[in-house]
């Protein structure tokens, strides 16, 4: 019965508590969701107007702000103004369009987009009555929506504890009345389903329950005394079987120990009677060895069953039996089923059972006689062998150091081919990058001499203030953007100097590292500018070096381009981070990546010589094998490198503020690139 109200309690799938607490849940709860969703749709309402007023307030401020400055064509006010409105945490983008030039002037937060929905105004921008351009915002509803959320968290918070405090005094309530009763009621049911009958059951309270609790009480009284009456009986009985139990077992183990060490023994063994030799049993090593079945072998005898292949050998062991009682490692040839010989050892005992039996062992040594026959002959032609292996190894020495003196040059030629198509890659990267502001100059300078041939042209027709205006105003802008565009011209040419002077001629001189580092990342901008990724520095400004900014160089560039052909596989955004931190007497360079990371299973072979995942594809593998000697080499630093896959990797190098002195600094660098062999 017990166990039928068991089934029932667990069928039912709800207590009494649970359901009580869950209908005062929903009673408090779902009045106040309804209040939240109100008061939320409300709050949303509220932030689309506050939208439309930001929105028309900031493109009218912004309209007002720019008219006189976008009349007299003042860029750099309008400009000012632009990033000014454009630090609003709202605003996305802010442009001023000239009707008759396009876009005057643009500000723009791309980090803010995608954040929400975004919305775009326009407003005119009038100068004495006449539009003479348009203000264009792009507004997010980000911040609004950051303000929502606090809102909303507010009266969430609100309503949580009023629905925790409603749950707690209900639990309380509960806890004291039914739970706790319940339980108690539950615990002594238990302990006389467990046979515990000697602690008295008293009534909680005299209610319902309680009178539940005196009913179990005279039920533990009647459960005793029955129980007390079944104890003596069973303690009889117990006895009785257990002395019969004690008798079977000793039987069915002596019997089990003595089948399972006969029949299951490795070893072949047999038992026969003393009286006639024939087979008694045999375990299934024997049958296997000699390939006749059990079944086949019992009441015969080795002789009828023609095992032996000489029958002097069976007289022989019988005979030794006789006179000894036992037979110790007596060899014999004997003969199976299908006629392959066996060289065998055999050993008898003669035991004592119902009647007198031979116990017998036969063990296989053939593989063992023939093992033996071979060693005796190997040992024969073993010194003619090793003749012949001494002077095949001598032939193979001489091709292996034939062969180690090609790898090496090789792996030199492979290494000056790195550092040329690097160089290269340099150039060509540079060369990319002067072709814009050359360009433009060019483009500028053709354009001023068309403004000039239109100016001689209006003076000999009569020249007017407004044509003269005009004239230097086109000559100021011109020679404005010449100027900017000779300048950017003159710091790439500068930094690619710089750097390949420092790169051929590994000359040792103190440095700024922020510097060096700085016109590094100029000349390979070019190569990352093709890509969606980015390079970024945190250098900072003091730190010194006494080194070699070459092989500095160099290190940074097959860094970075290490970076660009691995780390960003597969991915359409990416990040380079070039930092430095200062200690006492060195510096910790660290070149940090957010891309794919490096396989655990590569991370001790990457800077091995000719070790890469796209060989053929970009890849030589003695890109950072240079990088790890120039570092340990010619800096005197020292190198690792940490990584996760899917997470990023870091490289970093420890490089003393004054490097080591070498006999030949010139070429230092090369000699260190050379090391890899």
């Amino acid at each position: 019965m017990g166990h039928c109200l068991n089934s029932g309690g667990a069928f039912s799938g709800l207590t009494v508590r649970r359901a009580i607490v869950a209908a005062v849940l929903l009673g408090v709860m779902l009045p106040a969701m309804l209040v939240g969703a109100h008061q939320a749709r409300a709050l949303y309402k509220g932030l689309q107007a506050n939208v439309a007023h930001v929105m028309q307030r900031e493109a009218s401020i912004v309209a007002l702000g720019v008219r006189e400055s976008l009349w007299a064509l003042d860029v750099e006010s309008v400009r000012t103004l632009v990033e000014a409105v454009a630090d609003d945490s709202a605003i996305v983008s802010v442009e001023v369009l000239d009707l008759q030039r396009g876009v005057f002037a643009s500000a723009e937060r791309p980090q803010r987009r995608g954040e929400a929905a975004e919305h775009v105004t326009e407003a005119p921008v009038t100068h004495h009555g006449d539009v003479i351009g348009r203000v264009r915002l792009t507004i997010t509803e980000a911040p609004l929506l950051k303000e929502l959320r606090g809102q909303l968290l507010t009266l969430g918070g609100v309503l949580l504890v009023q629905i925790v405090a409603s749950v707690l005094l209900i639990l309380w309530v509960l806890h004291q009345r039914i739970s706790y009763p319940l339980q108690r009621l539950a615990h002594e049911a238990g302990r006389l389903a467990q046979g515990e009958l000697d602690e008295r059951i008293d009534p909680l309270r005299y209610d319902e329950i309680g009178e539940v609790q005196i009913q179990l009480e005279v039920t533990r009284r009647a459960l005793r005394s029955l129980i007390a009456s079944l104890e003596q009986k069973n303690l009889v009985l117990e006895e009785d079987l257990r002395q019969r139990q004690r008798v079977e077992a000793a039987l069915r183990d002596s019997e089990h120990k003595f089948s399972s060490l006969f029949h299951d023994s490795p070893i072949p063994l047999a038992l026969l009677r003393l009286a006639d030799a024939s087979y008694l049993d045999v375990n299934r090593a024997l049958a296997n060895e000699l390939g006749v079945p059990p079944e086949e072998m019992i009441g015969h005898t080795s002789a009828e069953l023609g095992f032996f292949l000489n029958a002097a050998d069976r007289e022989t062991l019988y005979g030794l039996l006789e006179r000894q009682g036992y037979v110790e490692d007596f060899e014999a040839r004997l003969q199976r089923r299908d006629g392959r010989l066996l060289d065998c050892q055999i050993h008898m005992r003669i035991v004592q059972m119902s009647e007198p039996c031979i116990l017998s062992a036969t063990v296989d040594i053939s593989a063992l006689r023939t093992a033996q026959r071979k060693v005796e002959e190997l040992n024969m032609s073993l010194e003619q062998r090793v003749l012949e292996r001494t002077r095949a190894l001598a032939n193979t020495n001489h091709e292996l150091e034939a062969t180690l003196a090609r790898l090496q040059r090789t792996h030199s030629e492979l290494v000056q081919s790195e550092k040329l198509a690097a160089l290269g890659s340099l150039v060509a990267g540079v060369a990319h990058e002067l072709n814009t502001p050359i360009g433009n100059s060019l483009m500028v300078a053709s354009t001023l001499r068309d403004v000039g041939r239109e100016f001689r042209s209006q003076m000999g027709a009569g020249l007017k203030r407004s044509a003269l205006d005009h004239f230097v105003q086109e000559t100021e802008l011109a020679a404005d953007l010449l100027t900017r565009n000779l300048i950017v011209a003159g710091e790439l040419i500068t930094s690619f100097k710089q750097v390949a002077v420092d790169q051929t001629s590994s000359q040792r001189r103190r440095f700024y590292l922020q510097e060096v580092v700085r016109e590094i990342v100029r000349t390979v901008q070019p190569a990352f500018r093709k890509t969606p990724f980015q390079i970024e520095e945190d250098i900072p400004p003091d730190i010194e070096l006494d080194s070699y900014p070459g092989p500095f160089g160099q290190v940074v560039t097959n860094l970075l381009n290490n970076t660009l052909l691995h780390a960003f596989d597969g991915r359409d955004h990416g990040k380079v981070v070039l930092s430095a931190v200062r200690t006492a007497d060195s510096v910790r360079f660290y070149c940090t990546d957010d891309g794919v990371g490096i396989p655990l299973a590569n991370l001790g072979k990457i800077f091995d010589p000719y070790f890469t995942t796209k060989l053929g594809q970009q890849g030589s593998g003695l890109g950072l094998n240079i990088v790890h000697n120039i570092v340990t080499g010619v800096l005197g630093g020292e190198i690792s490198v940490d990584s996760e896959p899917e997470t990023g990797t870091c490289f970093s190098l420890r490089l003393p503020l004054k490097a080591p002195r070498h006999t030949e600094p010139v070429a230092a660098a090369d000699a260190a690139a050379e090391a890899a062999e």
